[in-house]
């Protein structure tokens, strides 16, 4: 007997959503293999670890249907933007991705509680606090660096190896602080 406590009208557009949080785990590896390349390796962990936070996302959707014997497709996904102006160019790239990725969470959020999916609903709220935090990490960053400019990336470096309210919330400890 199959048993789900999730919609099969929610079952597709979870897959969907495991298509784009895979795209955000690619684009942030061309973020921080760009970051990587212009020798500034704590922009190029920070992408780093907001790739792995992406793909920890779509094993969460993944895992989801595995539990509750949905149907699982992982879909096909464009390659990412891999050329970027400069710094200011790949940040705000980030941010974009960021606020539809928050977009996509809340559409799935409204079709859980049409559908009276609760599993569902109560699964997707720690996406929808998760997606406020990253969106607010990745706005603060930006504005860093447009206040910083190109030429004082080191600064923004400087920043991101201090311990503060966004990294020590998740768990780090800082770099050198």
């Amino acid at each position: 007997m199959k048993i789900t406590l999730i919609s099969a009208k929610i079952v597709p557009e979870f897959h969907r959503q495991i298509g784009s949080e895979l795209e955000a785990f690619l684009q942030y590896l061309a973020i921080a293999a760009y970051f990587e390349k212009a020798a500034l390796p704590r922009l190029a962990a920070y992408f780093s670890r907001q790739a792995e936070e992406e793909r920890g996302h779509a094993m969460r959707f993944l895992q989801l249907l595995v539990d509750n014997d949905a149907e699982v497709v992982i879909p096909s996904i464009p390659a990412p933007e891999g050329e970027f102006r400069d710094a200011e160019h790949a940040v705000t790239l980030s941010l974009e991705r960021e606020l539809r990725v928050t977009e996509e969470i809340h559409s799935l959020l409204r079709l859980a509680r049409q559908e009276n999916d609760f599993t569902s609903e109560a699964f997707l709220h720690w996406f929808v606090k998760e997606q406020l935090e990253e969106v607010s990490s990745v706005d603060q960053l930006l504005k860093m660096i447009q206040r910083a400019g190109n030429q004082r990336l080191l600064l923004v470096e400087d920043f991101l190896a201090r311990p503060h309210p966004t990294n020590l919330a998740k768990g780090e400890e800082g770099e050198g602080g």
